[in-house]
Parts: C-alpha cells; structure tokens; sequence
C-alpha cells in the first residue's frame, strides 16, 4: 500500500473511524467474539469499513493489548490472517526494541486521556518493519477498559526525511560529513566535555598549494585527489572521531578525550597520521603528484576563553582556523596548536606572553622526571625531564599551552638551554646521592634544532655539569628530521660523535620508515602512547607495534613504550619485545627531591645493568 498523507483529511477521517469505534463498543453490552462482526452489528461494521479508507490500520485492544477489533483494511495493509490476529497482543507486532516504547505510549494515553502518538515500527507479514505513526488514545470496548489503535503508513515519509537529512549533512562529492554535520557535532562534544569535565580538539588539515593540481590537470583529476584523500583520512580515524570535509581542499576531524590534555596528545598524534597519509603518491592517468598538508589544532575547553559568553560555541572553529593559519605561515607539512598569540586581538593572549617573560624571570619553571624502567627487571634506567610551569595565579599551566607561545615569542631557545643544564645537574646531583641513572632524556624543539648555536649550547651544558655525553639522549620527532633531512643528519653525526644518543619521539605517528630510520645515527625508538592505550583491544595497534618491535630489532635500537598505564599493557609489551617502559603504572612525572624519595623508600629500584655500569 502507497504511504497516504498524514494531513487534515486522515485526522478527519481517523475521528470519524473512533467515533463510530466508541459507537459500537457502546452498542455491544455482553463481550462477544471480537472478530465476530455479523448480527445486528453487520449495518454498523459495514459503515465503519467505509470510514477506515483512509487509515492504514485500526483496531481495538483490551488493558492487556489483546485485539478485539481490527479493521480488514487493517489485515491487507499488515499481511495477518485475522485467526492469527486473536492468538497475540499488539506487543508481537512491533519489534522486540521498540517493546518499551510502546509501553510508554500506552501509559500516556492511559493517563492523560487524550490521544497520544508515536513514530514505530510494525512488523508487516512478520518479515520486516514497516515505520507508522502510531496513536492510541483510551477507549472502553463491551464495558472493558481498552485503547483505540490506529497507525499510518510513514515509511516513504521517513525514508524521504533520511535521505535529505543525509544529503543535508554529507558532502555529495566524498561523502564524508559535511560543515553542518561538523557544527552540530561541534556543539555536542563541547556540551558533553562541560558535562563530564571531558575535553575535545578540533584539526583542520589543509592541502599544502592544493590549487596547482587543478591548475596543471584540470578540475576533474582535483576531485579525484580529493576524493582518494578524503579515502585516506577515512581509514584513519576511529568511530567515535568525526571527520568532515569543510570546504574544498580543507578537511576537519573532531577528537573526543577524556582531558584536555589527552585530547592535545591524541589530535598531535592523528594529526601527524594524516601529515604521512597525503605526502604518499597520488597517481592521476598513470602520473605521480605528490602533496603536502598543513594541520591546526584547537583544543576544548580553552582556559583563555570565557564558556558563559556569547557564541562560545561557535568559537572552536575559528580557533582551529586561525592555528592552521599559523601552521601555514610556518612553512608547508606543519602542525599547530592554537594560542592566544594566533588571535591578534585576543587580550589574553599579551597578558599570557607577559607572564611568560616573569615566569623566566622570577623561577616559576621547575623540572619533573617520569622514570623509564626496563621491562623484565622493572628496574629504573633512565628518567625523561619534562618541564613545568607554576603560574602564581593560575598555578600549572599545560605544556601545550605555553610551549607553543614560548616558541611564538622566541623563549623557546632559553627554556631549552635552561632544561639541558638542571637535567644534567640534576643527574650528577642523583649520581652524589647513590641513585645513578644510565642517562637522562631532554626533548628538542625544531627552534632548537635548527639554532645554529645548538650543537655548542650542547657542549657548554656538558662542560659545566661534568656530564659523561653517553648519558644523554636527546628525543626528537619524525617530522623534525624530515623538515630538512641534510641538515638533521650533519647536526646528529657531529653530536653522536661525542657520544649523544638520539630518539625518535612519537614513534609511528610519522613518516615510520626503514629507510629514513638507515639514514640517521640513532639509538632509540619512543613508540606512541596512542598505539599503546587501545594496544589490548585493537588488532591494528598490535601490529604497528609489533612491526616497530621488529624494525628495533633489525636496526639494534633501544624500544621505549610510552604512556603504560597497566600491568597487561606491560606484559604483552614484555611478550613482544618492548626493552622499556614509560607510564603511570611505574610512575608520574615528579619533582626531583620526590623522586629520589621513591628511591629512598624502595618503591622504585635501579636497574642492575645501571648500578653495573657506573661502578
């Protein structure tokens, strides 16, 4: 049966079905036969078919939902013999599902004593669900206490409401989400991180002078690099991420974490997922083109932003959008995180870049050491120096958020310097109290890397703390070797000459190849914490980590697993052949003087190979 309309002449034509309904349940004063229409109600029955045409189904129940009228327009439009009919309650034909819901409407109908409705599904022939408006409203039948049924075939409705609330939200030409698909899911996340105290981050992935392949190809081989690109991106993002195509070149993916902080590390990660996954090769009739992306990230909820003023919602974007912004005026294939220095106008912005300079000056930065600890004996071989700010009024302020604005406003250099020397003090400071430690490892920021004074402001730390260089190693990201692999690898020979280690920080979220690893003097590989966090339940994790086990092996570096946070994490790592581990389980970053207590109070324990080596 073609779906009719639900407009004025069905809710007419429904009225006038319930009043004869109500009519002839006020006629029958015995309970007979519910199916038996015959007698002195036939002229009745008859009359009420006539009404019933333009409904699809009607009927009567008892309290129970046992059927004691159904229309035969009713029996045609939902395939059941009428002896079928007496043997069950209305409950058998809707889907188990949707069982409560209908329970509920009942209930509203039962008490407010008016008609109710609701969208459900029948189950037509009992093969396959039919969507009807369903109304109920209470009505006694032979005296009994019962409810009026009818229903209305939506079916077409609704599948003309899906596709156009899909093609509504979709982008036709990749059919990915599109920007009002993105916005609304925006809106719920930054609902939801509100709620739960949860947090959020939003990546904007630009094509790198995307505008050249039409030009040199045409548009049409343009559509097909976006559509193989929006492919790709696809492929890595899990279900809960939301990935959306905003407008032509430019892609977004929205994160959901459970901090801040993790969704910062999360979107980094993903980020640089997608940074390898465009510098593939495409192939347009038979010819390479090679791409690049930029990415921006903005993260939820943002400290610097007030969530009670006005639009506050529709800011996260435009955050995202400006750190892309940023990403771009820093050279292609780069990644940025939002700061207030990225929003000229942003007030906060200056008064957080002020309290940059004081926190130099007045000793507001401190180091905090997580311990890295072999695998089998869980002993501590080294620790990674981490630095931390105490704002006098904000107290600790994240990582991502002043890191990012120290290398904006050029601190980034002097906060590096400064790292390097109180690590290795630190360091021979522990050696004087009996806790000696293989090495200590310092992150290097690209700035840093690139500073042509680097490789002396290295040895000048090392001549004033009396460090052996074998005990340090510097960790470095995939990306920062690749901006500029000639000069990456002048700058790591001359330092390994003197016996500094290097490691790949981020292991896996990068370009993770053989032949770049071959190019390089390294000793290290920092496999991801977003690889070891799903690392029990995901079959893809498992095996990204067991290839980098094996490229360790074949290449004898060291392997680290960052971000373990329990003990089967740890044992399948062992299992695998992980040499490390760094994470919560063995312990948070601390203070040094914290530390050392842990030592005292034997909760951690050296390695013995360390102890071996010093003596």
């Amino acid at each position: 049966m073609e779906a009719k309309s639900t407009g004025a002449s069905r809710r007419s034509a429904w009225r006038a079905a319930l009043d004869l309904l109500r009519g002839r349940a006020g006629r029958v004063r015995a309970h007979p036969d519910a199916f038996d229409f015959g007698g002195e109600h036939g002229a009745l029955t008859l009359q009420l078919e006539k009404t019933l045409g333009a409904v699809d189904f009607l009927a009567h129940v008892d309290k129970q939902l046992r059927f004691l009228y159904v229309s035969d327009a009713s029996l045609r439009f939902i395939g059941y013999r009428r002896e079928y009919l007496q043997t069950v309650t209305l409950h058998e034909l809707v889907p188990s599902g949707e069982t409560q819901a209908l329970d509920s409407l009942i209930a509203r109908a039962a008490e407010s004593g008016r008609v109710e409705r609701a969208t459900l599904h029948l189950m037509k022939s009992l093969t396959y669900p039919i969507a009807v408006e369903l109304r109920v409203v209470a009505s006694p039948h032979a005296g009994a206490a019962g409810f009026a049924i009818s229903a209305f075939d939506v079916s077409a409705w609704r599948a003309t409401e899906e596709r156009l609330t899909y093609e509504l939200h979709s982008d036709r030409m990749t059919g990915l989400a599109n920007a009002l698909a993105l916005a609304g899911a925006v809106k719920r996340a930054q609902e939801q991180a509100d709620a739960d105290g949860t947090g959020a981050a939003l990546l904007l992935v630009d094509l790198d002078d995307y505008q050249r392949v039409n030009r040199a190809l045409g548009y049409d081989a343009g559509d097909q690099l976006l559509r193989e690109t929006a492919r790709r991106l696809e492929a890595l993002v899990s279900a809960d991420e939301t990935l959306a195509r905003v407008t032509s070149d430019e892609f977004a993916i929205l994160v959901r974490a459970g901090t801040r902080e993790l969704a910062a590390q999360q979107a980094e990660a993903l980020g640089r997922r997608f940074m390898t996954a465009v510098q593939q090769p495409y192939a347009v009739d038979g010819q390479p083109v090679h791409l690049s992306a930029s990415v921006g990230v903005a993260l939820y909820p943002d400290p610097a932003h007030d969530s009670d003023a006005s639009g506050y919602y529709d800011q996260l974007l435009r955050r995202a959008d400006q750190a892309l912004s940023q990403a771009k005026a820093s050279g292609s294939n780069t990644l940025a995180f939002h700061t207030a220095h990225a929003d000229p106008a942003d007030a906060e912005r200056l008064k957080l870049e002020a309290d940059l300079y004081d926190g130099v000056r007045n000793g507001e930065f401190s180091l905090h050491f997580q311990p890295i600890t072999s695998s089998h004996s869980r002993g501590v071989v080294g620790v990674e120096a981490l630095i931390r700010w105490h704002h006098p009024v904000h107290g600790f302020v994240p990582p991502s958020t002043f890191i990012p604005l120290a290398e904006s406003i050029g601190l980034i250099n002097y906060l590096g310097n400064w790292v390097l020397k109180i690590a290795c003090m630190q360091l021979m400071q522990w050696d004087a109290q009996g806790i000696v430690l293989q090495y200590v490892a310092v992150n290097v920021s690209p700035q840093q890397f690139r500073d042509p004074r680097f490789t002396q402001n290295v040895r000048d730390a090392l001549a004033l703390t009396g460090v052996d260089p074998s005990r340090l190693v510097f960790e470095i990201t995939e990306s920062l070797l690749m901006q500029d692999p000639a000069h990456a690898k002048v700058l790591l020979e001359d330092l390994t000459t003197i016996g500094i280690r290097f490691a790949v920080d981020d292991f896996g979220t990068g370009y993770s190849s053989l032949a770049y690893l071959q190019r390089f003097p390294l000793a290290k590989l920092k496999i991801d914490r977003s690889f070891v966090e799903n690392l029990l339940t995901s079959r893809n994790d498992r095996a990204i980590v067991s290839a980098v086990v094996g490229l360790a092996q074949t290449l004898e570096l060291e392997l680290v697993a960052e971000g373990v946070e329990t003990e089967a994490q740890r044992e399948l790592l062992t299992s695998m052949g992980c040499d490390h581990i760094q994470g919560w389980l063995v312990c948070k970053a601390l203070p040094s003087d914290e530390l050392a207590k842990r030592f005292e109070d034997r909760v951690l324990h050296l390695h013995e190979a360390a102890s071996a080596a010093a003596a």
